[in-house]
């Protein structure tokens, strides 16, 4: 169990894997918010400082690389938040680390993979 209140940002426009993700995380004690897209992500982050963000490749209106690049060009503390890439892409790993993800995870995934990498990048960011 996560106890120090660490903040995770979901951008996954499929609704039952974000569903899966929250209350998965809520659950193990993080604060977390829930997005369906990169813009409404963007929106987020200039009111909510989360400590990791886990990221789709493949949303609409504004997709996973337009939003981490977006994203890389904030202030320092928030362009600098660790980001997980979450995707069934055959070249999500590639992807992840063009955009210098921390991390990347393939769907489908296991939850434990998913609790594990947020768990070591809460406590790399605390």
């Amino acid at each position: 169990m996560q106890d120090d209140g660490c903040r995770v940002l979901i951008l996954e426009d499929d609704e039952q894997i974000a569903t899966v993700l929250e209350d998965t995380l809520r659950e193990e004690g993080y604060e977390v918010r829930c997005v369906p897209n990169g813009r409404e992500g963007l929106a987020l982050l200039a009111q909510w400082s989360p400590d990791v963000i886990i990221l789709d490749l493949m949303m609409p209106v504004l997709d996973g690389p337009s939003f981490r690049a977006a994203q890389r060009q904030l202030p320092p503390a928030t362009a600098e938040v660790p980001v997980i890439v979450l995707s069934g892409a055959r070249d999500a790993r590639a992807q992840a680390e063009a955009m210098a993800a921390a991390a990347a995870i393939a769907k489908p995934f296991e939850l434990d993979d998913v609790l594990s990498t947020v768990g070591r990048l809460c406590q790399q960011a605390r």
